[in-house]
Formats: structure tokens, C-alpha cells, sequence
């Protein structure tokens, strides 16, 4: 999370869109290492600790811990989801 001059984050045209849109069952690995490294391993990045800049830092601070979450879950699901995809083929076979 980048802040401009002023201490917080400016304006994107879309950019709500985006994140909304974003392929959260494709976090790059680089791009996840990343934010563990960099923000996730900070005990300050917290929300409540960016709303203090800013409501939109506070905003992007959940979405960021948010898709750190759904990553780490995602990796223990996908297995699972693929096991069920083969049975229910067997089954319908």
C-alpha cells in the first residue's frame, strides 16, 4: 500500500471494480510471498491501525488479509475439490 504525499491513498478510476473482480484463486506466488513479507509479518498492519490514515486504507488493509486468508485456504481445499470431482465422475460413470 503505497501512500501519496498527503498520507493516503489516491483516487483510481475502477478501482473497486477491480478488486471486486480480482482472480483470487490466482495470487501469484510472488505477489502472496510479498505481501507476507511485507505486510502480513508487520503486527502495525492491522485495520484498525490504517483506519488511522484513512478509511480507505482501512478498506484496503481488509482486503489484503482477506485474500492472505482465502490463499492459505485455498491450498488446503483445492485437493479436496479435486477429489470430488474425480469421485462424483467415477460415481456418474
Amino acid at each position: 500500500m503505497r501512500l501519496n504525499h498527503y498520507g493516503y491513498l489516491p483516487q483510481e478510476p475502477g478501482m473497486v471494480d477491480r478488486l471486486k473482480g480480482y482472480d483470487r484463486d490466482n495470487i501469484p506466488t510472488k505477489t502472496i510471498e510479498k505481501i507476507r513479507k511485507e505486510y502480513m509479518s508487520n503486527p502495525d498492519f492491522t485495520p484498525a491501525s490504517a483506519a488511522k490514515a484513512s478509511s480507505a486504507c482501512e478498506g484496503m488493509c481488509k482486503w489484503i488479509h482477506a485474500m492472505d486468508k482465502y490463499e492459505e485456504v485455498a491450498k488446503v481445499v483445492a485437493p479436496k475439490r479435486a477429489a470430488l470431482a474425480e469421485a462424483e465422475s467415477e460415481y456418474e460413470a
